[in-house]
């Protein structure tokens, strides 16, 4: 799907989960890509408060976007869906673009993705009106996030009035960091390590990520992730400083 057209599909569905009253925040692929990060957006993921996970999947089922959506033929095989076999996190739930079977909309708990973060309020469902926290910023504030006029990179939102919220680049680099922790040693856990160091540095050299906006010991163990050499031992004071078992046996 083109850039602007998955701009245009992320602002209608953000749309029709706020006039339900469902704040939603921007997550996974597509918000490394807002960050400038050049990778593949195959699909649409937001992150929505706990309790309302199951009303934002109703907004899926019911509401019209930009583009049809339809149910998943069977989430247990789908590498979108529940999937043993995906790498990716297990979405509550998700529906496929009629017309392009391989992308999907995807909702995540808060509790499974920025849990650290304080609840999403309600008042977030109305993101052009409301003060916005400071680790929040709209999908086309050139502030926190870099803009290209054109196709590969993706940037910052083209869409002026967007209502689409995306992560500031520290806190994205916290959540990253903390879910890396959590997940070691599973498929999930694989993949965000995987992708870990581009995605901050890239923000990084683009100037957008500010380290002193970095609490301890995040920004030292990203530190020595980004400069030392590639060894486990940053991982390990990452889990140790988190509370995670460290298990010696995984890094061998």
């Amino acid at each position: 799907m083109a850039r602007l057209e998955s701009q245009e599909l992320a602002d209608s569905v953000a749309r029709g989960l706020n006039a339900a009253e469902i704040p939603c925040v921007l997550w996974y692929h597509f918000l490394w890509a807002t960050h400038g990060v050049p990778i593949c957006c195959d699909g649409l993921h937001f992150v929505v408060p706990d309790a309302k996970t199951a009303a934002a999947g109703e907004v899926l089922r019911t509401s019209h976007f930009s583009h049809t959506l339809v149910a998943c033929p069977d989430t247990l095989k789908c590498l979108d869906g529940n999937s043993p076999d995906s790498g990716r996190p297990h979405p509550a739930f998700h529906m496929h673009i009629e017309e392009e079977t391989g992308y999907a909309i995807s909702l995540f708990p808060q509790s499974e993705t920025i849990w650290f973060l304080p609840p999403l309020s309600a008042t977030l469902a109305r993101p052009r009106t409301c003060q916005l926290p400071p680790y929040l910023a709209l999908a086309s504030d050139r502030t926190a996030l870099p803009f290209y006029e054109r196709p590969p990179e993706w940037g910052a939102f083209h869409l002026d009035q967007t209502v689409v919220l995306v992560l500031k680049a520290h806190i994205m680099t916290e959540a990253l960091m903390r879910i890396m922790a959590r997940d070691y040693n599973t498929k999930r856990g694989e993949d965000v390590t995987q992708h870990f160091l581009l995605i901050p540095i890239h923000a990084e050299k683009l100037g957008f990520l500010n380290l002193d906006l970095l609490p301890e010991p995040f920004k030292k163990i990203y530190e020595d992730f980004r400069d030392g050499p590639p060894t486990t031992k940053p991982l390990q004071r990452l889990q140790r400083a988190l509370g995670r078992p460290v298990y010696e046996s995984f890094y061998r």
